[in-house]
């Protein structure tokens, strides 16, 4: 076999096992093993098929909103998101609060309690299921919703995205897609650091 033609075949080869086929992504072993562990513990999730998982350990640059299908364990969508302006006003996330006035996200399991359309377009209610964590979050407005700041754009020129007043905000041509498969009864919204 020529040089050519192995490079080739190993090329193709790493491109399949990052895109399954045209509707599922590759779920990157340490975001895999972080919900495997949350589900283990945590039984608000067990019963779910479709977890929204939100990894702010990652920088805002760095598309660390994953949805997946947990019955199937595939990444059906992989996104940009931002976080609160009192998280932290660069790409990091690093402080988070429940606290109304804050402007930081919150971390712990959400529940979407329904979408509608508001100054930000469509978006989605979000209940926070964490006692002290995040149960604030219907008297905060912590919603999904679009935003302009957050682009592929700032991502690769700028290394970060603007920031959010808590919600978890996402680019305006993803906010449809990601609506219709969390916007369920048996969806849930996670975010960890």
């Amino acid at each position: 076999m020529n040089i050519f033609l192995f490079v080739s075949l190993l090329f193709h080869l790493g491109k399949s096992d990052t895109r399954k086929d045209e509707t599922t992504f590759h779920l990157p072993k340490f975001v895999a093993e972080k919900l495997q562990q949350i589900q283990q513990s945590d039984a608000r999730i067990r019963g779910k098929k479709i977890a929204c998982f939100i990894d702010f350990s990652q920088p805002s640059f760095e598309k660390r909103l994953y949805v997946i299908d947990l019955q199937k364990q595939v990444c059906l969508m992989n996104t940009w998101v931002a976080h609160g302006k009192g998280s932290g006003r660069n790409a990091m996330a690093e402080y988070f609060s429940n606290d109304s006035g804050s402007l930081c996200s919150s971390l712990g399991v959400f529940e979407p309690i329904g979408q509608f359309y508001g100054k930000h377009g469509l978006s989605i209610r979000l209940k926070g299921l964490d006692k002290g964590v995040n149960d604030n979050a219907v008297d905060r407005g912590i919603i999904v919703h679009a935003a302009d700041y957050i682009s592929e754009k700032n991502a690769s020129l700028y290394k970060r995205q603007g920031n959010s007043f808590g919600c978890f905000a996402v680019m305006p041509t993803m906010i449809e897609p990601l609506v219709k498969l969390v916007n369920q009864p048996n969806a849930v919204i996670v975010a960890v650091k």
